[in-house]
């Protein structure tokens, strides 16, 4: 098996990672149990981050960062980050804004998809900002225009990461943004509903009847008035008026399309 192979193993360590950041606090940014996990999954000597950057405004909004030795930082901002920060200088060189001056946040990048050696590394001045980084592999999520945000693996020394461990970040990517979602829903005070429990809420809080919610489903009309019980019961709410304002501006993101009113 070549080292770009996953080995089943790797899946039911990211399987676990997953399960385990669900069940953990929301947290400030991330569930701190979804950075230890990553960790275990693809070791670094450094530390595995989750950065939010407005790079517009030249600042950092958060960096949240969990290291082998166990010592979690965050989330709160460097406190050298400002628009005088090396950083800066050179952000719109090199991997660091690669995502972002070319809309791919799809791609998983490493530092040697830019620098082959280590000494094309060292000899770029963005080195000199980040001394204890000898290799990165970033994983871009969605941001808001004029910001980003990302999972950022960090080696400073030791062997470069793998092209399986490039196809672990890949296959982890969707699920990160997921969890930074729910996580989102939790701190906002929204109790997490189930899939089929936002799709119901979606389509009732669009004024169609059950009958029609469970004709578009494909289920019966109990269960869309148990779904909505449910519902109801988590929310704290009495009507699916209620339940729809608290609910649906953190509903994932497929369901918050406006719908039109379906006439009873």
């Amino acid at each position: 098996m070549s080292t770009s192979e996953l080995y089943a193993a790797d899946v039911e360590a990211l399987v676990r990672v997953l399960d385990e950041a669900r069940e953990d606090a929301a947290g400030e940014a991330m569930p701190w149990a979804l950075l230890d996990g990553l960790l275990r999954v693809v070791p670094c000597d450094s530390d595995v981050t989750y950065q939010h950057h407005d790079h517009q405004a030249r600042r950092t909004l958060c960096i949240q960062t969990a290291g082998l030795d166990g010592v979690h930082a965050g989330p709160a901002p460097d406190e050298g980050d400002g628009p005088d920060d090396p950083f800066w200088q050179y952000w719109w060189q090199g991997p660091t804004s690669w995502p972002q001056r070319t809309g791919d946040l799809r791609s998983v990048i490493c530092t040697r998809d830019f620098y082959p050696t280590e000494q094309d590394w060292l000899a770029d001045p963005i080195s000199e900002t980040l001394p204890q980084i000898r290799r990165a592999m970033l994983v871009s999520l969605p941001a808001a225009p004029g910001e980003a945000r990302r999972v950022a693996f960090l080696r400073g020394s030791g062997p470069d990461f793998t092209e399986r461990e490039r196809q672990i970040a890949m296959l982890l990517r969707p699920h990160l943004q997921e969890i930074w979602l729910d996580a989102e829903r939790r701190r906002a005070g929204v109790p997490q509903l189930t899939a089929r429990e936002w799709e119901v809420l979606a389509l009732a809080a669009a004024g169609m009847p059950y009958a029609r919610v469970a004709e578009r489903l494909f289920i019966s009309v109990g269960t869309v008035r148990k779904h909505m019980e449910h519902v109801r019961e988590r929310l704290g709410v009495h009507s699916i008026p209620a339940a729809a304002a608290r609910a649906m501006p953190h509903a994932p993101a497929h369901l918050r399309v406006p719908r039109p009113r379906v006439p009873g």
